[in-house]
């Protein structure tokens, strides 16, 4: 398996790539840790690329494969959040630290309805192929903050069973000025609805629906 490395890796290790024939490595989770107890790399705010495509810790490895760790762009450690997760939204967990130079930080909550259409929801079930979600949100963050100078996300989207009145969604953006985060998180949430796999069914008395 070959790894590639850039920018601040690749001068700190000497090369640009480094080879791993060890096979027991099952996983980008696995990888992260041998990297930094083997050769004293800390990638743990990296993003991790297969085939010029993102994927994340839970992406499968295998020994033809030739894996991109790709630095945050803009230097220094990044502070993108993006997790699917099956427990509540606590958004006072998700505290990013605020920078002299940010003069606005915008926060979406999405919160599960007890009625649509008229019909009353006992509950939401929200279904999601969590790998390809993670690859779908991560271009797109990293193509929203290109466009709008946003400093960092935080996408946290809950699956299974959410109750009428709990977070679905939470998603947190901080830049310059207020009319980038704002029409950012616009377009990001517009995007996110049309091209990120995950599905919510809406449980009723008499039957339920996915929409």
């Amino acid at each position: 398996m070959i790894i590639k490395l850039f920018a601040s890796l690749k001068e700190k290790y000497g090369s640009n790539k480094i080879v791993i024939e060890k096979d027991n490595l099952k996983n980008i989770y696995d990888l992260k840790k041998y990297l930094e107890e083997n050769y004293n790399l800390d990638v743990n705010n990296c993003m991790f690329a297969c085939n010029l495509e993102y994927v994340d810790e839970k992406f499968l490895l295998e020994s033809e494969h030739e894996i991109s760790i790709i630095p945050p762009v803009s230097g220094g450690d990044s502070n993108d959040v993006i997790e699917i997760i099956e427990d509540e939204i606590v958004p006072e967990n998700y505290k990013s630290k605020r920078t002299t130079y940010n003069g606005a930080e915008l926060t979406f909550l999405g919160i599960s309805r007890d009625t649509n259409d008229g019909k009353k929801v006992l509950s939401l079930f929200y279904e999601c192929f969590e790998e390809m979600a993670i690859s779908e949100i991560r271009k797109l963050t990293i193509s929203l903050k290109n466009k709008y100078s946003i400093d960092y996300f935080v996408v946290i989207h809950r699956i299974g069973e959410v109750p009428p009145g709990e977070l679905s969604l939470l998603v947190k953006i901080a830049s310059e000025h207020r009319k980038q985060s704002l029409e950012c998180m616009t377009e990001f949430l517009d995007a996110f609805k049309e091209k990120v796999p995950i599905w919510k069914k809406e449980n009723y008395k008499d039957g339920s629906n996915w929409l």
